[in-house]
């Protein structure tokens, strides 16, 4: 059983695809979608189907073992150590859930620019405190809430690393490529894709912490070799497919134009110029010159599967098993099917007309992990937006 105080298991039946739910926790629990079995005996006969669940982590299909219960297979797994890590961090995901409503709140409140309410839903979330309204103690109250929103999806080290490596980025280019650093920031700023990729990226937090449920089970394989577990059906033990898809979607978008702003960042830092990108990327195989090249703002109409191969030797690792544009094609068209007791989703990523058969197979267990992935990408380069904004009103006293 997980610690979380509610508990709402969905699953379908394997035999007939009925929809059965129930929720522990709760006074009606109410059971949908099938009969309970008052008169239950003992031992477990598989005169019906067995079906394993778990919220806290992904459980496997298969036949029923005496004994096998998924929290001891876990901890077999992945020993006590990694194992009590893991049941930290989903402590800390449980504090998250009566905070929603709150957390929903601070990041509309700053979208307005209510700073007089922002103010007041600072002090009904535990660590959030607005010292001053001067700007850059908005900033650090909104960060601290987006810390607090992601701490449990993402990596405490990854994110320490990221927000002091940041910022040394920025002096030294205000060093190196001075004139040319400010002429970046004018234009993100002028142009308002700062602030409307700042406020697309903020969005995403208050919706993450809303998806504790299906996400719970995919921490389990930041503790395992992620490789030897591919082949491994792995069930879910809540919510369904179609509440998930729209979030990687919008996770999806929001990472394509953050990656315009590394991209300016890295023509800076590699050629002195925002624009510029590497010279033999500027033409195709037959010797065309790329449009979407000659400049920053036409890289931005790229889509997120080419943009990545036009960063060359980028100073930030993106993490590639995070970005799966087959994927996310498929299911942007709305060109998928999912099978609810095997919970396997088939999406079509090429165009076929009026056809759909060249189908590709990805579970709802890994499609998950991919969406988990794919946040903390999208939280790591917040990090940049952070540096971005930092330096821009402290070092160039820009309005923003």
């Amino acid at each position: 059983m997980s610690n979380r105080d509610n508990q709402p298991f969905q699953f379908a039946c394997p035999q007939c695809e009925q929809r059965i739910t129930f929720t522990i926790g709760d006074e009606k629990g109410d059971l949908e979608g099938a009969t309970d079995i008052l008169d239950f005996e003992w031992p477990f006969t598989e005169e019906n189907p067995f079906v394993d669940l778990h919220l806290d982590f992904p459980v496997y299909f298969g036949k029923y073992v005496k004994g096998m219960t998924t929290f001891f297979r876990v901890i077999n797994e992945i020993g006590q150590d990694a194992f009590s890590h893991l049941a930290f961090r989903l402590e800390v995901l449980n504090k998250l859930h009566p905070l929603k409503k709150e957390l929903e709140s601070v990041i509309t409140q700053y979208k307005k620019g209510d700073i007089k309410n922002f103010a007041k839903v600072c002090k009904k979330i535990p660590g959030v405190n607005l010292k001053t309204k001067k700007r850059q103690d908005v900033f650090a109250a909104l960060y601290t809430a987006t810390s607090i929103m992601s701490s449990p999806f993402t990596i405490h080290e990854q994110n320490e690393e990221l927000a002091k490596g940041f910022p040394q980025l920025y002096i030294y280019l205000h060093s190196k490529h001075h004139d040319k650093t400010i002429d970046f920031i004018d234009e993100i700023i002028k142009s308002r894709f700062l602030t409307n990729l700042h406020h697309d990226c903020l969005t995403l937090y208050p919706k993450i912490v809303q998806m504790d449920l299906p996400l719970r089970p995919a921490f389990f394989y930041d503790y395992v070799d992620e490789k030897n577990y591919t082949a491994v059906p792995a069930r879910v033990s809540t919510d369904h497919f179609d509440s998930c898809n729209n979030y990687y979607k919008d996770l999806a978008e929001v990472f394509s134009r953050q990656l315009t702003l590394l991209a300016g960042l890295n023509n800076l830092l590699k050629r002195g110029d925002y624009n510029e990108f590497e010279t033999s990327l500027k033409m195709t195989r037959k010797n065309e010159v790329r449009k979407e090249l000659s400049s920053l703002n036409k890289f931005a109409d790229v889509d997120l599967g080419s943009k990545i191969q036009f960063i060359d030797d980028c100073f930030y690792s993106i993490e590639t098993k995070a970005i799966d544009n087959r994927l996310r094609n498929g299911i942007a068209h709305y060109k998928y099917e999912y099978n609810e007791s095997t919970q396997i989703i088939t999406y079509y990523p090429t165009k076929e007309g009026m056809d759909r058969e060249k189908g590709e197979d990805i579970s709802f267990m890994e499609f998950l992990r991919k969406t988990l992935l794919l946040f903390r990408e999208v939280h790591n380069l917040n990090h940049l937006i952070k540096a971005t904004l930092y330096y821009s009103v402290l070092i160039l006293k820009k309005d923003v």
